[in-house]
């Protein structure tokens, strides 16, 4: 049975694809993945987009048409509701769900519980699903005001009422603009009481230019920069497997 997590966050232009796709590189580095080998000949690895722009498939095709191997799978469920129900039974031993943001509320209804922050249609309708059958959820968070409130309803809204675990971290953080915006970010987190990860994704050109150049974090090229750019991941992968093993233990 596949360990399923999502990732999530209303706002879009976080970088939930650019997370998932390398997450699952990592992964995939980690397990040994290779690209063809057939599902049950070894640990394997996927990631499941219900994002209609579908920019962890365009990544992923980059990649391949740059000649480099994908070594883990890339699925587009994003009109395929019923498949994303029966997630549960999909031959991979972790998959990652890329997810899109979702519909804007407008302020006064921010506390109304009466409306579904999901929205209705075949979007809605896939966040549910994945969402129903998900072993927790990663919450990209960029350190800028917009990116506060549409988190705020994800985990508050969306996350705490399903009793989801889950776990913040801070996204696309620039350290040439200083710690400034970065610690008011996790400082603002702290006060609502969110599960925070340590782990921080920098903002670096390796990663801006990844589906360009059609590479994943793994594949970057050998320089300081690329190797810094990489650990982020790693360190965000690592610290996400320990949490599993706290959720596995608290069931």
């Amino acid at each position: 049975m596949p360990y399923i997590t999502v990732v999530l966050n209303r706002k879009g232009g976080v970088g939930k694809s650019l997370v998932s796709v390398n997450l699952a590189a990592v992964y995939a580095e980690i397990l040994g993945c290779v690209e063809g080998e057939v599902a049950g000949d070894g640990p394997s690895v996927a990631v499941v987009s219900i994002d209609p722009q579908g920019t962890s498939i365009e990544h992923a095709e980059k990649v391949r048409q740059a000649g480099r191997p994908v070594p883990f799978r890339v699925v587009d469920a994003s009109q395929d509701v019923e498949r994303l129900r029966r997630l549960r039974r999909a031959k991979a031993d972790i998959i990652i769900v890329d997810t899109p943001g979702f519909m804007p509320l407008k302020a006064e209804d921010d506390e109304d519980e009466s409306i579904d922050p999901l929205g209705d249609g075949t979007t809605g309708d896939a966040l549910r699903a994945v969402l129903d059958v998900a072993d927790d959820v990663i919450v990209p968070l960029e350190a800028e005001g917009s990116a506060f409130t549409p988190t705020r309803v994800t985990i508050e809204r969306v996350l705490i009422p399903r009793q989801l675990p889950y776990g913040v971290f801070v996204n696309n953080w620039d350290p040439r603009d200083g710690t400034a915006d970065r610690d008011r970010t996790i400082s603002l987190a702290k006060r609502r009481n969110w599960e925070l990860y340590n782990a921080t994704v920098r903002h670096y050109k390796p990663h801006t230019r990844g589906i360009t150049n059609g590479r994943f974090c793994t594949q970057y090229e050998s320089n300081h920069i690329a190797t810094k750019a990489k650990q982020d991941f790693v360190s965000l992968a690592l610290e996400h497997q320990l949490r599993r093993q706290k959720y596995a233990g608290g069931r």
